[in-house]
């Protein structure tokens, strides 16, 4: 056995210091030695019976590795993986009662000014007014906000707008966390518009728009093993045809 100099210098991270590549090098040279000696001693003191065990099992891995990195391959290269929105819905009305959520969620909206803002009283009848034109006009101005989050649309876990704005926190959530409320809020840290638009606790249906994600990807799953299996199926069934595989009973 012997080390290739290749072998070692794929080992090194870019822009290594003289002291790393001295401790990398010398760590793995010593991890391999001692692999290869204890294989050695291995191979010169246990049974040839358990030796030929030993090989099966290595055999068995290499043939399942090639297997699966082929199959990969295939799927990767050959697999429809677009799911019809058509498929998800189906999936969210067949199981809706499965998908309960464990966190509580939000769709809300926030902006985070510094008190001295110039256009913070427009802003402020903008945020509360909330129709089309006022919400442009909010978001034309959003470079000059602190902090912002303006999509109300979707839903965010309640953990992300305590992140997001420490003046509402678990202490006080109860207060401000109401379904259709709109509040002006002021701190240290700047005055907060916020709205919140929905709210849904733990325990309540999760929206198809949250778990459509999940769905997709149980849905590509299903479809990547189904697809897997025909394959399979057909490599054997091609094998038979041709002779290259036979089965003798």
């Amino acid at each position: 056995h012997y080390l290739d100099k290749d072998d070692i210098e794929r080992l090194l991270p870019q822009n290594y210091t003289v002291q790393d590549s001295t401790r990398i090098v010398k760590a793995f040279i010593n991890k391999w030695a001692t692999d290869h000696l204890l294989m050695n001693n291995a191979i010169n003191n246990i049974q040839q019976e358990r030796q030929e065990e030993l090989n099966k099992l290595v055999t068995n891995y290499q043939v399942a590795l090639y297997a699966q990195e082929y199959l990969g391959e295939l799927t990767k290269q050959n697999m429809d993986t677009l799911i019809p929105e058509a498929a998800i819905r189906s999936y969210y009305l067949e199981r809706k009662e499965d998908f309960k959520l464990n966190e509580d969620l939000v769709q809300f909206r926030y902006v985070q000014l510094d008190p001295l803002n110039t256009d913070l009283q427009k802003i402020t009848k903008w945020f509360y007014k909330g129709d089309v034109n006022s919400l442009a006009q909010i978001d034309s101005l959003k470079l000059s906000y602190k902090s912002y989050f303006l999509n109300d649309s979707i839903w965010v876990k309640k953990t992300y707008l305590f992140d997001a704005m420490s003046i509402i926190n678990p202490e006080n959530e109860k207060f401000y966390i109401k379904e259709n409320k709109t509040w002006k809020l002021e701190d240290s840290l700047g005055v907060y518009l916020v709205r919140f638009a929905r709210v849904l606790n733990r325990g309540d249906r999760a929206p198809l728009s949250y778990v459509r994600p999940t769905i997709k990807q149980v849905l590509l799953n299903k479809s990547k093993l189904a697809y897997i299996k025909k394959l399979e199926k057909d490599l054997l069934n091609d094998a038979i045809t041709s002779d290259k595989l036979k089965i003798n009973n």
